[in-house]
């Protein structure tokens, strides 16, 4: 293997890039000295180019097919661009301003930079354009200021370590069509459209920095595979990540300091969210849509409008969660379902849980307290807690309309005086079962409206006024007897039970001969109590809420 030196004078032999490569021998060097060369050459021959000082070349360069080329220390500026069908390799080079839309082409080929500057003028649409089968690898490597996209890539596959995409006119990177692409330790920053767009693509971030862009963070969709970890995302004027039809698993990474939502999942998205913040963000943090999402040990809190919006048939999940100091409801549960289990619901300016349209809510051994407004309101909606506690009532702490519910072995604690009763049920139907109360001035239960309860030992003995039952209502009483205190109109009845009847059996089997969908499973009422149901349903059309 020779070494070839380039240089202009009449002391060298090799006046130019091309000459050198024409005359040399698959393996050689060419060493090319300090100097401006404006010419353009391909290379269909295994070499290596290096440079030598500031050596600056001004032409296209032409990488062919099943040709493996190194190249080092070299400035290319105001040519044609590179184009690469074979395999390149460029270590410590700067690629500018070149007079093609597109700097650097990749087809077919192979590509592997570090520590690569690529800088845009006016008239540089995309950075790097990766196409048909191609494999590339960037490390160190910064790319800025282009028009349309910094990396712009389909059907190929794209590594990024360490490296830099700033303040594009478009987006970071464009990624279409059978893309797989990992990113790690890497920045993007400043772009004016989304910062990363995918689809039908395969992608992986970790310890990845998005930041201060001016429209969506990430957009993935058409069946996209989107795995982050300790990742963040923070400070965009849309919402930071935007999933439709695709997945996502996402773990400890931040969602932070957005003018949108901190995560819009929908379209039949499917989600895993672990060990994740989102906080500080001006729209709805989470917005969930026709999608079924699992969030474990996140923390949602500081909002400017609501912690989680849930809507459209979707299915949410949350475990040892944290939603806490937002100045609407906590959380919006419309025409879907929720369940929680071992979360915290806390410190807030207006309620908790707002369940409507059929939703359906499920507590397990969960905490709501500090609330300024109704810890739980449903309407038309399902409401199961088992093992909850409320604490800190400063208004209804559950609040029950058109609605069917059962609340079990749960506490009431520290409620405030009021002029709200602790529970409120308005043609509802549900069921009491082992809770406690702390002492409370104020009625704990109000029934109006055609509500048709259930209460089985459930402990009122601190509560000045147990309840209030009026407006054709209909309360029964298993295992409290001090019949003194509670307190009905002419038009409803309070129904005091002894404990272990065959009453119950009676009931569940003319709930099955009268059909009733409507009632849950879980809910057993008595056989009076279905009487006035029959009455109720042929009186009474149940209307959506919006």
């Amino acid at each position: 293997m020779a070494t070839l030196v380039v240089k202009r004078g009449i002391m060298y032999k090799y006046q130019s890039i091309g000459q050198a490569i024409q005359e040399a021998k698959p393996g050689d060097f060419i060493e090319i000295r300090e100097g401006i060369y404006e010419e353009s050459f391909e290379i269909s021959q295994r070499l290596t180019l290096y440079g030598v000082g500031n050596v600056t070349i001004k032409g296209g360069v032409f990488i062919r097919y099943q040709t493996l080329v190194n190249m080092r220390s070299l400035r290319f500026t105001q040519g044609q661009g590179i184009y690469v069908k074979g395999d390149l390799q460029l270590e410590n080079c700067v690629i500018e301003q070149q007079m093609v839309q597109t700097q650097v082409t990749v087809s077919f080929g192979s590509l592997m930079m570090k520590n690569v500057d690529i800088l845009a003028s006016p008239i540089n649409h995309v950075g790097l354009r990766i196409d048909n089968g191609s494999s590339v690898i960037l490390v160190d490597t910064t790319i800025q200021h282009h028009k349309k996209a910094q990396i712009m890539v389909q059907n190929s596959e794209i590594t990024l370590t360490n490296c830099m995409l700033l303040e594009g006119k478009a987006n970071g990177i464009y990624a279409i069509r059978n893309v797989k692409m990992e990113m790690v330790d890497c920045e993007i920053h400043g772009h004016q459209k989304s910062q990363i767009v995918a689809a039908s693509s395969s992608i992986s971030m970790m310890n990845t920095l998005i930041h201060q862009g001016q429209s969506i963070g990430i957009q993935v969709f058409e069946n996209t595979k989107l795995s982050m970890d300790g990742c963040e995302i923070k400070q965009h004027q849309d919402t930071h990540l935007v999933v439709h039809q695709s997945e996502l698993f996402v773990t400890d990474s931040i969602f932070s300091d957005g003018v949108g939502n901190g995560l819009f999942l929908g379209e039949k998205s499917k989600a895993i969210v672990y060990d994740c913040k989102i906080h500080r963000n001006v729209k709805s943090q989470l917005l969930i849509e026709n999608s079924k999402v699992e969030f474990r040990t996140c923390r949602i809190e500081k909002g400017e409008a609501t912690g989680v919006t849930v809507v459209n048939e979707a299915d949410v999940s949350m475990t040892e969660c944290h939603i806490q100091e937002h100045p609407q409801f906590q959380m919006i549960v419309d025409a879907s379902g929720l369940i929680l289990n071992q979360c915290m619901i806390q410190i807030g300016q207006a309620g908790g849980i707002y369940g409507n349209d059929h939703a359906k809510i499920t507590l397990q051994n969960t905490i709501i307290r500090e609330l300024e407004s109704h810890q739980i309101y449903i309407n038309n909606a399902r409401l199961f807690t088992d093992n909850c506690t409320f604490e800190h009532i400063r208004a209804n702490a559950i609040t029950c309309i058109d609605a069917i519910f059962e609340i079990a072995n749960s506490k009431f604690k520290n409620c405030y005086e009021g002029p709200y009763a602790i529970i409120w049920s308005d043609q509802s139907m549900g069921r009491f079962k082992h809770c406690t109360i702390d002492e409370a001035d104020r009625p704990f239960l109000a029934v109006s409206n055609q509500s048709l309860l259930e209460m089985v030992y459930t402990d009122l003995v601190t509560v000045k006024i147990p309840s209030i039952v009026q407006g054709k209502s209909q309360l029964f009483i298993e295992g409290y007897t001090n019949k003194a205190l509670w307190k009905s109109d002419t038009s409803s009845r309070i129904v005091y039970l002894q404990a272990n009847t065959k009453t119950k059996q009676d009931v569940i089997n003319q709930a099955e001969a009268t059909d009733m969908q409507i009632l849950d499973e879980r809910l057993r009422i008595q056989v009076e109590n279905l009487q006035k149901l029959n009455i109720i349903a042929s009186t009474n059309n149940v209307n959506k809420t919006v």
